[in-house]
């Protein structure tokens, strides 16, 4: 069984983004398994620890860009930038989509699995689903919907068959 390792969030100056390459270095070199992450919650007084408590929310940003390095393939670099804190209000990957609007809308029909994993609203399984799918039909917006894609996000980021919708209110019907 592969070790884990717990990091303190805010109980000392580091950035989400040196938070999230330290946990990338250690699973490339030491073969770690898994990082837990927890908030800072001050238990007593002292004048050489901060006196606040970590918000529950930064946390939980940490587990998502995790996630993304263990299972999306992002890297430390793409997610976070050193010296700053992952964003609060949107998840990491939708912060990292919002970066690289360039990059975006793509094809649902011809976007690369590894691509479709980068799709704010597309999960593993629903890109492993559209993978699938397309291979005996075209897929439209109501394919994703019945596939559980969050089109309520996703479709800022995607075409489905030339279709664009993400300006749109109403996709469906």
């Amino acid at each position: 069984a592969g070790q884990t390792t717990q990091m303190i969030i805010g109980a000392s100056p580091e950035t989400d983004g040196q938070i999230v390459r330290l946990a990338q270095s250690l699973y490339r070199k030491t073969g770690l398994k898994r990082v837990y992450y927890s908030s800072y919650v001050p238990v007593v007084h002292d004048s050489l620890l901060p006196d606040i408590s970590t918000p529950a929310i930064r946390e939980h940003r940490l587990y998502q860009a995790d996630w993304l390095m263990r299972f999306y393939g992002f890297s430390a670099e793409e997610i976070a930038p050193e010296g700053e804190n992952l964003p609060l209000d949107f998840d990491p990957k939708c912060a990292w989509a919002l970066r690289n609007m360039h990059l975006f809308p793509v094809e649902i029909n011809r976007a690369p699995l590894e691509v479709l994993l980068r799709v704010p609203g597309i999960g593993g399984r629903s890109a492993y689903k559209i993978t699938e799918a397309r291979r005996y039909s075209t897929l439209s917006f109501e394919h994703l919907a019945k596939m559980r894609v969050v089109l309520k996000r996703a479709r800022h980021f995607i075409t489905c068959n030339g279709k664009y919708f993400g300006a749109s209110e109403r996709m469906i019907g």
